[in-house]
């Protein structure tokens, strides 16, 4: 019989107990495992302050959840699971989704001109030349088609946003276009108005161009609904759902959830964007990271303006997977959300990512771009602060990625979709 000492029964303790969480980890937690390491190595070298993953089957046969990193790295803040983060464009889907529901309710056609509800987008003009380097007036056409709200579900009006740049971020910078990011007094009704007032890139239907489509859909909401945008938000999605902490503007007692915000030195190191109740202006890019907690909160974006948890927008996916309900509480028709998450746009290409776009979301239906988007029938879509989420139909799979970094260049979020999607395959 072998006797061990003290030191050496505890490590025999520790190694049975690790040997019986690996035995015990379910599948998906056993599968993410090269996820966790290039997690830890993305944070080590700093190409991200932390993340929260979350990967469901849609079937309910198994989840997993982690949080690597630091949410606060100046403070020695973990990275919690329930953390708050900035999804961005990540509110896309959810407002789309409120406009179908209304769609549904007869309230809303696809094919009405936004000019039935919105009438200052009764007249519209196309950008025909751009501002001239020297300065000179841009020359426009008229539209040739009106505005439908389906041409805002799929990006296809002509409106970009300010940060693309040219050929209409100079226009809308000097307007004072607002992309939903930043502090400002405006309301979606002086966006509205302004929007309108300047040309479209092109003529409606022509082309697919990222933009301000869904902050008018969220103006459109309001309109319709006779409510402002969060309390439908609120009354008729986040609570059937269960979407604790979903909001605009996170109430006070979860304000110490909110991750904080980092960007890219020119040093390449991470620094923190500082929090001075003002916006950071780079380029035609206005941003701030306080937005949501402090100023105004006057600008209610539906197409950017959200805060969320990994375990609450879950539940908005889940929602989607099973055709339109989640636990008994039914917000679409199973034909709406197939409608939704096929195709919409022909032989057209969304920014980006190359692939197809629905009523809301990227649609991934390219046999070659499976390594990179997944799986043919994937639909997604992500913010400019590198959290991205996706359904995967074919293997029951609903995730998400959520990151607190400013920084265009970086493909993290990428990265770690092809490692799950890789692991997923095997």
């Amino acid at each position: 019989m072998v006797r061990l000492s003290g030191r050496s029964w505890s490590k025999f303790l520790l190694v049975c107990s690790a040997l019986l969480l690996s035995a015990c980890a379910s599948p998906l937690a056993r599968r993410m495992r090269p996820v966790e390491a290039l997690l830890r190595e993305q944070v080590d070298t700093q190409k991200i302050p932390g993340a929260v993953v979350l990967l469901q089957r849609t079937d309910g046969s198994d989840s997993y959840v982690t949080a690597i990193g630091q949410m606060d790295r100046e403070q020695g803040k973990a990275l919690r699971e329930d953390a708050l983060f900035r999804i961005a464009s990540m509110t896309k889907p959810i407002t789309s989704v409120a406009v179908m529901m209304l769609v549904e309710e007869g309230k809303l056609g696809l094919e009405e001109p936004i000019s039935k509800y919105l009438p200052e987008w009764g007249s519209v003009q196309v950008l025909a030349s751009p501002p001239s380097a020297s300065g000179g007036a841009s020359s426009t056409v008229p539209a040739q088609t009106p505005i439908t709200v389906r041409h805002l579900l799929t990006h296809t009006s002509g409106i970009s946003y300010r940060f693309m740049g040219e050929p209409l971020g100079p226009l809308y910078q000097k307007t004072g276009i607002v992309d939903g990011f930043e502090h400002t007094s405006w309301t979606l009704a002086d966006q509205s108005r302004a929007l309108a007032s300047l040309p479209l890139e092109h003529q409606p239907g022509a082309a697919f161009t990222y933009g301000l489509n869904t902050d008018l859909l969220g103006y459109l909401v309001e309109q319709v609904s006779g409510v402002p945008l969060d309390r439908f938000f609120q009354e008729r999605i986040f609570t059937p759902l269960g979407m604790k902490d979903t909001s605009f503007f996170p109430p006070e007692d979860k304000a110490s959830r909110l991750v904080a915000l980092y960007r890219r030195a020119s040093s390449g190191a991470l620094e923190r964007v500082p929090e001075t109740g003002t916006n950071v202006v780079e380029g035609f890019f206005s941003y701030a990271p306080d937005f949501q907690t402090t100023g105004a909160k006057s600008y209610r974006s539906g197409g950017a303006g959200l805060v969320s948890t990994a375990r609450d927008y879950a539940r908005f996916l889940q929602m989607m997977a099973n055709g339109g309900e989640l636990a008994g509480a039914r917000l679409l028709k199973r034909e709406t959300v197939e409608q939704m998450t096929r195709n919409q746009i022909g032989a057209l290409r969304a920014d980006f990512y190359g692939t197809g776009f629905g009523l809301g979301f990227g649609v991934q239906e390219d046999p070659a771009l499976v390594k990179a988007q997944g799986p043919v029938g994937n639909y997604f879509w992500p913010g400019i602060f590198k959290s991205h989420a996706w359904v995967d139909p074919e293997h029951k799979l609903a995730g998400i990625i959520m990151i607190n970094l400013w920084d265009m260049a970086s493909d993290t979020p990428n990265d770690i979709r092809a490692r799950i999607f890789s692991t997923v395959e095997e």
